[in-house]
C-alpha cells in the first residue's frame, strides 16, 4: 500500500511537471510563430513605405499596405513580455505617424502621376490627328486639286495640331521634373523617418530575442542599426549627387 501510495504521489509530480514543461513548450511555439511573422511583416512595412511613390492612390487605399502589419503587431503584443510590449506600442503610434507625414510628399507625386497620364492620351490623340490631317494633304496634292481653301484648312489643322503637341509635351516634362523633385525630397524625408523608427525598433528586436532565448546587447544592437542606416544614407546622397550632376 505504501509503496503504491509512492508510486501514486511520484506520478501525479510527472503528470504535473509534464503538463508544466508541455505549456511552456505550447507558449514557446506560439511565441516562436508569432514573433517571425511579426519580423516579416516589419520588414514588409519597411519596404511598403520606401515604395509609396509607385503606389496609384485612385486605385489602393494608402494604409493597406500597412494592415498586415498591424494585425502582426496586435498578435505579438498580446504574447509578449510587458516591456516588450511596451516598446511595441511605441512603435505602431511610430509607424502611423511616419505615414501620414510621407503622405505630404506622396500625394502631389500621385497627382502628377495622374497628370502625366492624362497628358499622354491627349498628346496621342493629337499625333493621331496629324497623321490623318498629313494623309488628307498627301491626297489632296496627288488629286491635283487648286482649290487654295481646302490646303489652307488642311495646313492650318495641322499647325494647331502641332502646337498642341508641343504644349502638351512641355508640360509632360515640367510635370516629370516636377515628379523628380518631389520623389528627390521624399527619397530624403524617408530617410530621416527611417532612422528613427529603426531606432524604436532595437528594444522590440532585442526583446524578442530576449524571450527566444538569443542573447543581445540593445547598445550593441542599436549601434549596428545606427552604422547600416548611415551607410544607407551616404548612398542616397551619393545617388543624389550623380541625379543633379546628370539633370
Amino acid at each position: 500500500m505504501i509503496s503504491n501510495w509512492s508510486q501514486s504521489r511520484r506520478l501525479k509530480i510527472q503528470l504535473k511537471h509534464d503538463a508544466q514543461i508541455n505549456a511552456i513548450d505550447r507558449k514557446s511555439d506560439l511565441r516562436k510563430e508569432v514573433y517571425l511573422s511579426a519580423a516579416e511583416e516589419l520588414v514588409r512595412a519597411n519596404y511598403y513605405l520606401g515604395a509609396l511613390t509607385q503606389i496609384d492612390f485612385t486605385k489602393t487605399n494608402i494604409g493597406d499596405g500597412l494592415q498586415d502589419f498591424f494585425a502582426s503587431a496586435a498578435k505579438l503584443s498580446l504574447v509578449a513580455e510587458e516591456d516588450t510590449g511596451k516598446h511595441l506600442n511605441e512603435l505602431i503610434v511610430a509607424y502611423s505617424d511616419v505615414l501620414f507625414k510621407l503622405m505630404a510628399y506622396v500625394m502631389p507625386i500621385s497627382d502628377l502621376r495622374n497628370k502625366v497620364k492624362i497628358i499622354n492620351e491627349h498628346y496621342e490623340n493629337t499625333q493621331t490627328e496629324i497623321q490623318r490631317i498629313l494623309a488628307e494633304m498627301r491626297r489632296y496634292n496627288e488629286s491635283c486639286n487648286q482649290d487654295d481653301r481646302i490646303f489652307g484648312v488642311l495646313d492650318s489643322s495641322f499647325k494647331f495640331q502641332q502646337k498642341s503637341a508641343s504644349d502638351l509635351s512641355n508640360e509632360r516634362n515640367q510635370c516629370l521634373t516636377e515628379i523628380t523633385e518631389n520623389t528627390k525630397r521624399f527619397s530624403i524625408q524617408l530617410m530621416e523617418e527611417m532612422k528613427t523608427l529603426s531606432m524604436l525598433q532595437a528594444p522590440v528586436m532585442v526583446g524578442i530575442r530576449k524571450e527566444l532565448d538569443i542573447n543581445t546587447n540593445i547598445g550593441s544592437y542599436k549601434a549596428l542599426i545606427a552604422s547600416s542606416t548611415e551607410r544607407v544614407k551616404e548612398q542616397l546622397d551619393n545617388f543624389l549627387i550623380n541625379l543633379n550632376k546628370n539633370a
